[in-house]
């Protein structure tokens, strides 16, 4: 049973996680990165097995641009928002024009990927969520109940939490930023705080001391919860039974015990189904958004389609990681896995691979039974001459392609181009050479080496064994080897070097070749 399924069956049998309510949240500090794009993807996956079973789902994603924001990207303006570190992302100005907020632009970037690749929860904005009042009432059981909350703090910090500290940070009254600030006293209806001037060594307070509500409304944001606090209480408030996270926030000791503990002494509110999901790498390296570190999601959906994207995720169990590096022929190979799928699907829909290519699609509607063109050949014969695509893949293919199947090949060709552009190894990134023969300098030793391996082709077929062939007519008509791998590169290829020479001839149509080494009998 594919993974997705046997955690929608799980969840169902339990009857304790009613009703069916999947969330994801994200702060939207910086561009979205492809691990994002996983855990998103990974709870549409479960919130759509649940719905194929006939349940019904409720499905949100929370942007948290009510967060301060804490680190700078490499591709802001660095002198310009140093000077808004520790304020609530949506109250710092966009890095561009047409967004209401610093969050709101990278929010609406997360918004674009996550319909691109057919994942459309319904978005709930942070600021907004305070702003309503919706919040409010776990603010003042956080506050009424901070001794509680410290000696949860205590039990997994081994810290003690002094007196009078309260798990909230108002929004300073004088620099509106909120890292800064710590409130010392809780009458009941307002809080009392200090916006601290030293204490962090990425960002200042102003110093000023005050006393305000902590409550937000009517488009005023008073403050915000810590992090911890807060994740249960959203759970709470918005009614969250199922949310996973990330390894780190669910091992041993971390994030999510933390947050059972509130949900048990403070909240009385039961843990929502959890999972962790492993990490997704691009190139070995883990992401992050607010450093601009790795691969955005972007780029990454600008190099394969939303499907492969889907795909990509989708075929990997959540508690697996995945490790994506474009270069070389992780391509090539994810299109032809999919393609396999593709196939099972439509032979034989009780497959886990048939599952998997159904849960791929962007749309609801699956498509129907038909010629996929294989990725790697579409690279290899639209960089020939004289090859017109959809004729050879007609012939491939036995019969006229359809329109869907003349769409999926120009579709592909697109990100082949992409590919030979960015990512394909050299080997496959040369092109037969369409100069005459008669322009080229080669000596009579060098046409005979080539007429003679023109022959020899005919009847060896494996790379390998051609390679061996070449080094053995080499040696028996006593050509320098330098020479002789030149002239058969330069008319080729029309370069002086290139790939292994077994392979490099096996890549092209072979009456192609062997026409340009015997086209000159010297």
């Amino acid at each position: 049973m594919y993974w997705a399924d046997k955690i929608a069956n799980e969840i169902i049998d339990s009857k304790q996680h009613l009703p069916y309510w999947v969330d994801d949240m994200k702060t939207p500090s910086g561009r979205v990165h492809i691990g994002s794009v996983r855990a998103v993807v990974t709870h549409d996956l479960i919130r759509r097995a649940l719905f194929d079973l006939g349940k019904k789902v409720t499905f949100t994603y929370v942007l948290e641009d009510h967060d301060p924001m804490d680190g700078l990207p490499i591709y802001v303006d660095q002198e310009k928002y140093r000077q808004e570190m520790g304020k609530p992302l949506f109250m710092i100005p966009s890095p561009e024009p047409g967004y209401k907020s610093y969050g709101r632009r990278w929010g609406e970037e997360y918004i674009e990927i996550f319909n691109k690749i057919g994942v459309h929860p319904k978005i709930i904005w942070g600021s907004e969520l305070y702003m309503s009042g919706k919040m409010n009432n776990a603010v003042q059981l956080c506050l009424d109940k901070a001794s509680e909350i410290r000696k949860i703090y205590k039990k997994f910090y081994k810290k003690e939490r002094p007196k009078d500290w309260y798990p909230f940070s108002p929004r300073c009254g004088k620099c509106n930023k909120i890292s800064t600030t710590t409130v010392t006293a809780w009458d009941g209806e307002k809080v009392t705080y200090e916006c601290k001037i030293d204490g962090l060594e990425w960002t200042k307070g102003c110093g000023n001391k005050g006393k305000a509500s902590p409550f937000s409304s009517n488009n005023y944001f008073a403050g915000k919860l810590p992090w911890k606090v807060e994740w249960p209480c959203k759970w709470n408030v918005i009614g969250v039974t199922i949310e996973g996270a990330g390894k780190d926030h669910m091992s041993a000791g971390s994030s999510h015990d933390f947050a059972k503990l509130m949900c048990k002494n403070v909240l009385n509110y039961p843990v929502p189904y959890a999972f962790s999901h492993e990490f997704f790498l691009v190139g070995g390296r883990k992401m992050s958004s607010s450093k601009g570190f790795g691969s955005s999601a972007l780029e990454v959906s600008e190099i394969i389609p939303p499907y492969l994207v889907r795909f990509m995720i989708s075929r990997v169990k959540f508690s697996k990681q995945i490790d994506f590096d474009p270069f070389g022929m992780t391509i090539p190979n994810l299109f032809d896995e999919y393609d396999k799928c593709a196939g099972e699907y439509w032979d034989n829909k009780g497959t886990v691979n048939a599952r998997i290519f159904e849960v791929s699609q962007v749309s609801s509607k699956q498509p129907k039974m038909h010629f996929l063109p294989r990725f790697r050949d579409i690279a290899n014969y639209s960089q020939l001459p004289n090859i017109k695509l959809e004729k050879r893949f007609e012939e491939i293919k036995g019969s006229k392609l359809t329109d869907i199947e003349i769409k999926d090949l120009y579709d592909r060709l697109t990100y082949v181009f992409i590919w030979l552009s960015k990512y394909a190894p050299d080997e496959y990134k040369y092109q037969i050479s369409i100069k005459s023969v008669d322009d080229l300098n080669l000596s009579e030793i060098q046409w005979r080496f080539l007429n003679d391996l023109g022959n020899i082709w005919q009847k060896v077929s494996e790379p390998e064994n051609l390679q061996s062939e070449i080094f053995r007519l080499i040696k028996k008509i006593d050509i320098n080897t330098k020479d002789a791998f030149k002239a058969l590169y330069t008319v080729v290829l029309d370069k002086d070097h290139g790939p292994r020479a077994g392979w490099l001839l096996k890549k092209f149509p072979k009456k192609d070749i062997i026409g340009r080494l015997t086209s000159n009998q010297k």
